[in-house]
């Protein structure tokens, strides 16, 4: 039932006006992955409801992108602005004769696709982005499960949040009082397809060992990666990794289409109130 509701809010998100533009665009491969179609496309006929509502348009395939059968012509439906509203920034109006890139996603059999807040564009005299051009040719060998992810913004929504099944409070709750130096830090925990925690490393080292990691060339995602200590650990440190280290079971994350599970990063700030003399930690 959640995940109904979430495609159904991301449908609407895509496929109504906006209230705000405020938004983040998926990486190219995710947004390819979770697609219905992916196509590069000439608006050939629009045409207005009767209240003038809606618009529809539709579209000749000029190109398929994505594996699988794609109609000749595909046809959206978009809500109208009228007047004064179309000069909204969230408002994006579609013409005969336009060449577009179309990411197209599917909910109850009928599709959508927006220029604001996914890859999907205009195709202008420049043409298709370089990097995008490459994923939208290897696409098709794109595998979800290979790779690692983060909780960045260009991948967060294409996942479930995932949380800890162990216990942590209890964890935190009956440790001792820290007075030994400046009480607080974020750490980055390494969790496998299953669930399991694999390792912990302190946020710093995470952050500054980042450009060594090995990135997928053509998706730009995360492969492989090795943490290596930038600066010596604090006690406070330490110690920590140790008592996140007892935060072994967590919940396997998944794609929200597929329901593949995959490797991800998960962050948690850890401080020791020194006034409540209490344990805080917060999942980021």
């Amino acid at each position: 039932m959640k995940r109904q509701l979430l495609t159904f809010l991301i449908f609407l998100f895509v496929c109504v006006k906006t209230i705000a533009c405020s938004c983040d665009t998926p990486k190219p491969i995710l947004e390819f992955y979770s697609s219905k179609y992916v196509f590069r496309g000439i608006i050939t006929d629009k045409t207005f409801s009767k209240d003038s509502a809606t618009f529809t348009v539709k579209f000749k395939v000029l190109q398929n992108y994505k594996k699988g059968k794609t109609p000749k012509n595909l046809t959206f439906t978009f809500n109208y602005n009228k007047d004064d509203a179309r000069r909204s920034s969230c408002y994006t109006e579609y013409y005969n004769n336009q060449e577009l890139l179309v990411f197209a996603s599917e909910y109850k059999g009928k599709l959508g696709f927006d220029t604001i807040c996914s890859n999907s564009q205009v195709i202008r005299e420049r043409g298709i982005d370089p990097f995008l051009q490459k994923v939208l040719d290897h696409g098709n060998e794109f595998k979800l499960d290979d790779y690692i992810y983060g909780n960045d913004s260009e991948v967060r929504y294409e996942f479930n949040f995932p949380k800890p099944i162990t216990n942590i409070d209890s964890i935190f709750k009956y440790e001792k009082p820290w007075k030994n130096d400046k009480p607080s830090g974020l750490f980055a925990l390494h969790i496998n397809k299953k669930g399991e925690l694999v390792a912990v490393f302190n946020f710093f080292d995470w952050y500054k060992s980042y450009e060594d990691f090995k990135i997928d060339p053509v998706f730009g995602l995360l492969q492989e990666f090795e943490v290596k200590n930038k600066r010596p650990l604090t006690e406070f440190e330490v110690h920590t990794i140790e008592l996140l280290s007892k935060v072994k079971v967590w919940e396997i994350r998944r794609n929200i289409e597929t329901q593949i599970a995959v490797d991800y990063f998960a962050f948690i700030a850890v401080d020791f109130d020194e006034k409540t003399m209490k344990w805080i930690y917060e999942l980021r």
